[in-house]
């Protein structure tokens, strides 16, 4: 059955702490945190660490998908039999009836069984900072994800450089990885050793959750749009507007305006769908779906046949499929002041359109050919990691450290 549209939900107001009393406060909030952490450490020791047990964190479990959701996949489908999988969810209810296999096992967030595990787990796979009260132990491998390539947002102590504090914390939270997956050698240099202060193994591998974007699967991005409803005919446009830090209402699109360049664009119908960030709240308009609560976020790039977006991670990614991407920035003056850039937007080669009649006439004008060799130069430019077998790179690393091998036996 298609993805309908659905009720709206208030954004979260989010703000940076960079006040004395707001680092003061933080550093208190992180110390108590970290006493819990090795009291929880302790009093699991009993257990030991389990061989082949791997815990999954994906975005403060709010969501079964990006870089961990690939690499369970992969090492289910590659190395059957071979591991015990652990999944952390806000709401394990609405995760355990898809993943009832014998092998996964679903904890609530932040409860007696996520500590637990978090200590006995002989893996850790997360994507984005994790609670200060989880323990690292040291014997564990620890493989820090991320969630975003690319050179777009800024992020981690770029954010808040007068906020000692807070650059304390990223420094020695990131420092108990093993691993920082990377997407290119800009993300290596600028993100990885730059923003999050991270010293140890950079694994260059790309992001696990692109290997299906380069790889190009025609069949699977078939058979996504069968279950989205889609008709064969139909030119299937995803907007996915970025989380502002500070609660600022999302980008209005014109949707009938831009439905209609689209249908002028392909000669086709076109099937306008929106995809928000797990922060953000719901945003009204006169969409075709709704997907905000669309499980697989990489599926639905590979199902689009163009893309609009504005600051998102999701530029990286699905510039790899070479279709269309307009980047939609009605608020760029304002993000660049409150947020800003590693690069500046226009250099990042997408049409940025500051309003929607600027990126009507962007999709007026889209020139195929161009649009690719601007692609081309962007992964050039970055240095780009991505091969499409980032998941095989780091299920032998999983396997070498689980197993003392890297191959499949």
């Amino acid at each position: 059955m298609p993805w309908t549209r659905r009720g709206l939900m208030t954004a979260k107001t989010f703000t940076r702490s960079t006040g004395l009393l707001d680092q003061g406060a933080r550093a208190i909030k992180y110390c108590g945190a970290r006493v819990i952490s090795h009291v929880a450490q302790m009093a699991c020791s009993r257990f030991g660490i389990e061989g082949n047990t791997v815990l999954f964190e994906s975005f403060l479990g709010k969501r079964l998908d990006c870089n961990p959701k690939a690499i369970y996949d992969f090492l289910r489908e590659e190395y059957p039999g071979k591991y015990r999988f652990i999944w952390v969810a806000e709401k394990p209810s609405d995760w355990t009836d898809l993943y009832d296999a014998e092998d996964t096992e679903v904890v609530r967030f932040r409860s007696a069984d996520h500590l637990k595990y978090a200590c006995i787990a002989n893996v850790l796979i997360t994507n984005s900072p994790r609670s200060n009260e989880l323990p690292f132990p040291k014997s564990q491998l620890k493989i820090q994800t991320w969630h975003g390539g690319g050179c777009y947002k800024k992020v981690g102590t770029a954010l808040n450089e007068g906020a000692p504090v807070n650059r304390f914390i990223t420094t020695q939270q990131f420092g108990q990885y093993d691993y920082f997956i990377s997407s290119s050698r800009f993300f290596s240099q600028t993100v990885a050793r730059g923003h999050y202060r991270f010293a140890g193994n950079l694994l260059e591998c790309g992001m696990p959750r692109n290997d299906r974007l380069v790889n190009g699967d025609e069949i699977e991005r078939r058979s996504i749009r069968v279950a989205l409803g889609l008709a064969e005919s139909d030119y299937f446009v995803l907007f996915v507007p970025t989380w502002r830090d500070f609660g600022d209402d999302l980008p209005c699109l014109d949707v009938r305006g831009v439905k209609r360049a689209f249908e002028r664009l392909s000669g086709s119908n076109a099937v306008m769908a929106k995809r928000g960030h797990y922060f953000s709240g719901r945003q009204q308009g006169s969409f075709d779906m709704d997907l905000d609560d669309y499980p697989d976020m990489q599926g639905l790039l590979l199902a689009a046949d163009a893309v609009i977006t504005d600051y998102s991670s999701v530029i990286w990614d699905y510039s790899f499929t070479y279709r269309p991407c307009f980047l939609f920035a009605p608020d760029l003056a304002k993000y660049e002041v409150d947020r800003g850039f590693d690069v500046d937007i226009h250099e990042w080669g997408f049409p940025v359109c500051e309003s929607n009649e600027e990126l009507i006439a962007a999709i007026d004008q889209f020139d195929e050919r161009g649009f690719r060799s601007a692609m081309e130069i962007h992964h050039a430019q970055l240095g780009s990691f991505e091969k499409g077998r980032a998941c095989e790179t780091v299920a032998k690393i999983i396997a070498a450290h689980c197993f003392g091998y890297g191959e499949k036996e």
